[in-house]
């Protein structure tokens, strides 16, 4: 797990450069990939992660319904 977390550090300082060059697509993928990556170090599924997406959404929704 260790070299992971070592790549995914490079892929952090690779994002701010690539995006201080102004390529905002090209750090986009590499969000995802480190998105991935973080996933995959701390062991969670496809399903915690929708389920996590699914509960922030049905606040948002309530917080933007509430206001």
């Amino acid at each position: 797990m260790r070299s992971l977390r070592d790549v995914i550090a490079v892929l952090i300082e690779q994002r701010s450069i690539v995006r201080a060059a102004g390529a905002s697509f090209a750090a986009h993928l590499l969000d995802l990939a480190i998105m991935q990556l973080r996933l995959n170090v701390n062991d969670i599924t496809a399903e915690e992660l929708s389920g996590l997406s699914d509960f922030v959404g049905a606040e948002f929704m309530r917080d933007k319904s509430s206001h």
